[in-house]
Order: structure tokens, then sequence, then C-alpha cells
């Protein structure tokens, strides 16, 4: 069987150096979640009780350690509680990173409560500097991190 998509996301995370990662689970992220449980101890997953205190324990990461914080949530109500967190470390010029679920295409355009993610991009603008739908994302993800990583090193 081949690498996930989970695997690879957070193999490309260990290799820029990150330690730990912030978040709450949710059907969006599952993968990720899985993912955790193999990558043999590389990578702390500090669940918290909230979406929000993700975002914000990641941007207080990036600001006391000078190293990228990272939150992650499900689709829909999780991407809009990590919106306070996020723009508290814009605010602060401190690099953070989100990963954000998206509900199953199928559930696309119809009535699920977890709205799509790529339609916050314009909502979250002046602290987004990058959205990809990762449609398929096996396809898609490898191009995402080269961009999210070429991006990173010129800021």
């Amino acid at each position: 069987m081949g690498e996930k998509v989970g695997d690879f996301v957070l193999k490309r995370l260990t290799d820029w150096g990150i330690r730990r990662v912030y978040g709450y689970p949710g059907d969006g992220i599952n993968g990720l979640i899985g993912a955790l449980e193999r990558v043999d101890h590389q990578l702390e997953f500090v669940q918290v009780r909230h979406e929000e205190m993700a975002a914000f324990i990641a941007c207080a990461h990036a600001k006391f350690t000078g190293e990228v914080g990272v939150c992650m949530a499900t689709s829909g109500p999780g991407v809009i509680h990590l919106l306070n967190g996020l723009y508290d470390a814009n605010m602060d010029h401190a690099p953070v990173v989100a990963i954000v679920g998206q509900q199953a295409r199928a559930a696309l355009g119809g009535s699920y409560q977890q709205r799509s993610t790529s339609s916050l991009s314009s909502r979250t603008w002046p602290m987004n500097t990058f959205t990809w739908p990762a449609f398929p994302p096996k396809s898609a993800i490898w191009s995402i991190a080269r961009f999210a990583s070429r991006r990173r090193s010129t800021q």
C-alpha cells in the first residue's frame, strides 16, 4: 500500500523542523489524526479543548520560540474558531500554519453543516497567505507542500 496523504503531510512538517501540532480532532482531519499515530513520536500532538485555543497556543508558540506554530482543526465551524488566534499571529508577524479539513467531496454543495473551507479564503484575506483546496488530495498535496515550502523560505 502506498503512502497516505496524512503521512506525507506530517513527514513534510517534520522535515521543516516542526515538532508540535496543536489541534482538536474532527471528521475532516481524521486522516491526519490517524497519521499522528504512525509518526513514531517525531511529532507531538497537543489536543486542546477548543479549536480557538489551538490557534492561540500555536501563535504563542511561534512568538516565544521563534519556531513555526502549527494548529489543526476540522472544516466548517472548526476553521471559524481558528480565526482569532490566526489574526493575532498575523498582527504580530508570528509564523503560524493552519491545517484544516474538508468534508467529503460528495457532501460539497449539500446541506452538510461543515461549510466548504475554500469559501473562507476571501473572508480571511488580510491574514491568509495561501489557501489551496486539495481535490483530489493525492495529486495536489505534492504541489501544495512545494509551494508552501518555497513561500516559507522567502518570508
